[in-house]
């Protein structure tokens, strides 16, 4: 799961339905507290926490989010992709909570129920699909007017092929240049707790049990279109050329 997207998402669903609560003085209809909207990607590539997930070759990724005016939402993803189990697609289903602090600070709070559909390998007979806690904290106007700041920390108490514990940091810094175009860069960390874990759940030749991972680009937005292009990369040693260093670009719609 691209949790960018997730963020993105929230930003507009969440927001729309607490603008149109305190539009109005009485009680909301029950269907009024709800809001729905979807995100379509063409990329490239699936490229998430610094490498590939679909062996260089585009990808399509599509989701629906459902959020209510309080700060809970439904999200249902998925995306075209090599799967570690030998599959060709993955599906998400993200439930969680927005708590939005002030005009500025938010926090997210989420679970993600990671699946892979379509295939059957697993080198010690267990499921590829896994499930993940999230924390994301989002602040606007740190520095200048406008730029977005994010801080995440995820946390799988059993992941791939019964890997064990995956822990995952990322933060995000963007800002405008001109207007609807933006700078941005983000940097990760992905950790579990052995070699031979790690082996399992992230690097299969890894030769130790952690990795970063960065991504620098640009984005630019036009009539409801975003246009990024994008450098992403990480520190794996690996013969395997999913963990290349590569170009990204990709265009995305929110509705």
């Amino acid at each position: 799961m691209k949790y960018s997207v997730l963020a993105a998402m929230l930003a507009l669903g969440c927001g729309q339905a607490v603008q149109a609560d305190t539009g109005t003085s009485a009680p909301a209809a029950f269907m009024d507290q709800f809001s729905v909207h979807g995100t379509l990607t063409l990329s490239s590539d699936y490229r998430s926490r610094g490498f590939s997930k679909s062996s260089h070759k585009p990808s399509v990724q599509g989701g629906m989010i459902l959020a209510h005016q309080s700060g809970a939402y439904l999200m249902l993803w998925g995306a075209s992709a090599t799967t570690p189990n030998g599959g060709s697609m993955e599906a998400d289903a993200i439930v969680g909570y927005t708590w939005r602090i002030d005009e500025k600070n938010s926090l997210d709070f989420f679970y993600a129920d990671v699946n892979y559909s379509g295939g059957d390998f697993s080198p010690n007979g267990k499921s590829a699909d896994f499930g993940e806690y999230g924390v994301m904290y989002k602040r606007t106007g740190t520095l200048v007017a406008q730029d977005n700041l994010s801080a995440a920390v995820y946390y799988s108490p059993e992941y791939l092929f019964g890997s064990g514990n995956e822990y995952y940091f990322s933060g995000e810094y963007s800002f405008p240049v001109v207007e609807n175009v933006r700078l941005f860069g983000s940097a990760g960390y992905t950790k579990q707790d052995s070699v031979a874990e790690f082996q399992l759940g992230s690097v299969p030749d890894g030769k130790k049990d952690n990795y970063f991972d960065y991504k620098v680009g640009v984005r630019g937005d036009y009539k409801g279109v975003t246009t990024e292009l994008a450098w992403v990369g990480n520190n794996i040693d690996s013969q395997f050329d999913m963990y290349d260093d590569r170009l990204y670009v990709s265009v995305t719609k929110n509705f």
